[in-house]
């Protein structure tokens, strides 16, 4: 691979999967098994114990962003958190989701002293503090003890390790001045994501390459890289976290690592790096979302 070659690093937007917990609960009389008693809280013992249930409905609040999935809303991971917390401590009863004609819905039944209480679990939530979601609560009062469970389904198929990258899909671009580069990105599908990159130079092609993010053996993704005149060149992930998704591959000449990281602003920063005429070098490439021509 050369310098000029448009080659990224993207952080693996872990996709979170949904924004509630749907959970086998038992009837809102009994309330839910109690979590391991050392990771109870005392707020979360006197939830537990209370008798009164109430009603969360979540719905888009007016800073939720249209454009994008609810994996890649600011503030998801935390209120994802925020969920399990609630989950463990023996607060949250059932957790659901649901459709109409408009979007996504959320419904929650909490275990709380009051409504009050409940509004309390949410304070430090982003997404509720940010307004991300609009939070209504009211208190739930069964008349006929049952219980509510998930439909039995049959067995999901394993995740792909690259569903942890579909955040790469879709068009990008940047550059300044006489210099443009531009990569194109498919969805995963059929174990691999397949891309194509661009460079231009006072409107010249510079470079060129096709690319493609597949597993490996072992079901490490590796991404692979074909440069116009260039042999291809191989790299296996070897870290996917909140800095961004890394490949790496010593042997190879330059760069040995290929990084891409989405940033809060929606932003992709793509790097090469590695050692060059014996000195640590790297290339970084900032784009942005583009229209895909």
């Amino acid at each position: 691979m050369s310098s000029t070659e448009t080659i990224g690093s993207y952080r693996a937007a872990r996709a979170a999967a949904c924004c509630l917990v749907a959970a086998l609960t038992q009837s809102a009389a009994a309330g839910p098994t109690p979590a391991t008693p050392t990771a109870r809280t005392a707020s979360a013992e006197t939830a537990a114990a209370s008798p009164a249930l109430y009603i969360v409905h979540l719905t888009r609040g007016p800073a939720w962003n249209r454009d994008r999935p609810a994996g890649e809303q600011a503030g998801f991971r935390e209120h994802s958190q925020n969920l399990n917390r609630l989950r463990a401590d023996g607060v949250l009863v059932v957790g659901a989701r649901y459709r109409d004609s408009t979007a996504d819905k959320g419904l929650l039944l909490i275990r709380a002293a009051n409504a009050d209480a409940v509004q309390a679990q949410f304070a430090t939530d982003p997404m509720v503090r940010d307004k991300l979601f609009a939070l209504d609560i009211a208190e739930f009062s069964p008349f006929y003890d049952g219980f509510v469970a998930r439909p039995a389904r049959a067995a999901a198929a394993p995740e792909s390790p690259l569903n942890a990258l579909a955040g790469l899909a879709g068009c990008w671009a940047g550059g300044s001045g006489k210099f443009a580069f531009r990569e194109h990105w498919m969805r995963p599908a059929g174990g691999m994501m397949m891309g194509m990159g661009r460079t231009l130079v006072d409107g010249r092609i510079a470079s060129y390459e096709a690319m493609r993010i597949e597993l490996d053996a072992d079901g490490t993704p590796v991404f692979v890289a074909k440069p116009s005149g260039q042999a291809e060149g191989r790299f296996r992930m070897v870290m996917n976290d909140a800095a961004g998704v890394v490949f790496e591959n010593p042997l190879h000449d330059f760069p040995q690592r290929v990084r891409y990281q989405l940033k809060a602003d929606g932003s992709l920063h793509a790097r090469i790096e590695g050692v060059r005429d014996g000195k640590e070098r790297g290339i970084d490439f900032p784009m942005r979302r583009a229209s895909c021509e």
